[in-house]
């Protein structure tokens, strides 16, 4: 087991954070959940976040965030989609051809008082939802629901996309979809393809048994690489695909429990990037590198990003490397655990790679 060895004490992370980090901002006040992030062709960059909402209720709803300075400043949050239901946990992703494809997910289940089902059976998962935008994400097509995801799951359990959408060098598109079944199986990730640049999806392929949210990552070759959140306790692990998401290894566990979900980035100098959220104190978001594509991880050069959430509502951190060579990674936390969503805020954090 390859655990990341926190080999930092609470004392050293201000001296590491001032060597590292450009800048910080809060983009997003009062909201600002969940956000993935892309760069765009145009070198902007487009984050989808989930509002109207804590982690759970009826007026959750997916905003979008721009940002035209690699950055710096980020524009007010747009609406994408925002139904009668619970609108959540978003994927996102571009194409070569610079179609960007949206998916989230609908949950209804709530009663009269807002309040959600308490068993999970009457909580209802409607399906995958995808939308495409061919202008950057300023106008979006109708929502359709991915028929062949709803079959393979439904009546069983609950769905999830998560995280970046990718496309290998063919052209097929990869989405990771986890389920939550409601029998013995549990947690499963899967990847699901699209041969028709997003509007269709099927041929699922497992990743991995009692893992979830999963951050995926197309490497030069075909090859994918999987960070995987584990069912019980909430550590991530990294499978590896030599043939496009066909056939996986098995996951090897990375960080310690507590400290998901994980994002994947390859930078320009050929390391592999994961940030992750780190939910033991000094709570936030930590960083490692891969010189191998994910064989082995620089334990001794873990960054540590964010230290300052005051509880363990926070992470799920997003990043991208822009061309000015910085890296900018968002992320949320909630301040107040009995004031949410109106102390919750997504966060920006530029920074320089070791």
């Amino acid at each position: 087991m390859n655990l990341i060895s926190r080999l930092l004490p609470a004392a050293a992370f201000g001296a590491l954070l001032c060597g590292q980090v450009v800048s910080r901002s809060i983009p997003l006040r009062g909201d600002g959940y969940f956000p993935v992030l892309v760069q765009l062709k145009d070198n902007s960059l487009l984050a989808v976040l989930r509002g109207g909402g804590p982690h759970v209720g009826k007026g959750g709803r997916l905003d979008l965030i721009h940002s035209r300075d690699a950055g710096k400043s980020w524009s007010k949050p747009r609406l994408l989609v925002d139904g009668p239901e619970d609108d959540r946990n978003p994927a996102l992703g571009q194409l070569r051809d610079g179609t960007v494809i949206a998916a989230f997910a609908i949950l209804s289940g709530y009663g009269a008082d807002g309040k959600l089902a308490r068993e999970r059976s009457k909580r209802i998962f409607e399906g995958v939802y995808v939308t495409q935008s061919k202008d950057g994400g300023k106008t979006w097509s109708k929502p359709e629901l991915s028929r062949p995801i709803h079959q393979f799951y439904w009546g069983q359990g609950a769905v999830s996309p998560y995280g970046k959408i990718v496309q290998l060098s063919d052209g097929t598109v990869l989405m990771a979809v986890y389920f939550e079944f409601h029998d013995q199986r549990g947690n499963e990730s899967y990847i699901f393809r699209s041969r028709d640049s997003g509007r269709t999806w099927g041929e699922p392929t497992l990743i991995g048994k009692h893992y979830n949210e999963t951050g995926i990552l197309a490497l030069p070759g075909d090859r994918v690489l999987a960070a995987l959140r584990s069912e019980k306790g909430g550590s991530v692990s990294i499978a590896s695909s030599p043939d496009g998401g066909k056939t996986w290894s098995d996951p090897v566990q990375v960080t310690e429990n507590s400290e998901h979900p994980a994002d994947l980035i390859r930078l320009r100098d050929g390391r592999v990037l994961m940030t992750f959220g780190d939910r033991l104190a000094p709570r936030g978001v930590r960083a490692v590198f891969s010189k191998d594509e994910g064989k082995t991880w620089d334990t001794a050069g873990t960054v540590q990003l964010a230290d300052d959430s005051p509880n363990s509502d926070c992470g799920y951190p997003s990043s991208v490397e822009t061309r000015r060579g910085t890296i900018v990674t968002l992320y949320y936390q909630v301040d107040d655990l009995n004031k949410a969503p109106e102390s919750a805020s997504a966060r920006s954090v530029i920074w320089k790679a070791p």
